[in-house]
């Protein structure tokens, strides 16, 4: 409903049950450490490597979508003897909301390259470090589930005092799309000269529900 249920007797369906929210990206793994140069004055030097790249962290996965709001049930009363006033509301249930989107999972860092060294007349410069990998993209938020309608509501009374019955109704409203999930964190370059990895993109937000749901009709006969 558009705003917080009212009445003496309430005649609604269900809510639909919110979307699930997605599975985060797994990080990527760190990059491997690169080989140090080795010298020796007799023998020369044996050169470094460079670190390894880290590697992309994975995609976070779309939230399921929100479940449709149910309609309320047809529903017949019989009042043998009302006192007072009373006011019967009636409406189907509002959509459940999509499920974010998983996060991306952040890149793995760089590996340090191989340090520098030397022995005599040789000498060996450090290699450099690995690149980070890339963040991974955020996944879709799920779609918002639609209303649920109205219904018929019969309602026969009897009031020696003056009584009265009354029917209200409005109409549920559909669930709004779940945001998605945020870009992951891009990996640190090694040490020295690795570059940064670049973040993830954030995923797009679902579709809100698009039906809202009729009113319900009521059928109030006094019968004295």
């Amino acid at each position: 409903m558009a705003a917080a249920s009212i009445g003496d007797i309430q005649v609604l369906g269900y809510s639909g049950l919110n979307g699930v929210p997605g599975t985060a990206g797994t990080p990527g793994p760190n990059g491997s450490d690169g080989r140090d140069c080795d010298c020796n004055w007799a023998s020369g030097c044996d050169n470094c490597t460079s670190g390894g790249d880290g590697n992309n962290g994975g995609n976070g996965t779309r939230g399921s979508d929100g479940q449709a709001g149910a309609q309320a049930f047809p529903a017949t009363f019989t009042i043998n003897e009302l006192v007072g006033n009373i006011v019967v509301f009636s409406a189907g249930g509002n959509g459940g909301n999509g499920g974010k989107g998983g996060d991306g999972g952040a890149g793995g860092n760089g590996g340090k390259g191989g340090d520098k060294d030397s022995d005599g007349a040789y000498s060996c410069d450090g290699c450099d470090g690995g690149d980070g990998g890339n963040g991974g993209n955020g996944g879709p938020g799920g779609y918002g589930g639609n209303a649920g309608d109205g219904t018929t509501v019969i309602i026969n009374y009897r009031s020696m005092s003056g009584g009265n019955v009354s029917g209200q109704t409005a109409q549920a409203i559909p669930g709004p799309g779940g945001p998605g999930g945020g870009g992951g964190k891009g990996g640190d370059g090694g040490k020295p000269s690795g570059s940064s990895g670049a973040s993830g993109s954030p995923g797009p937000t679902g579709n809100d529900g698009s039906r809202l749901g009729s009113t319900s009709t009521f059928k109030i006969t006094r019968v004295n």
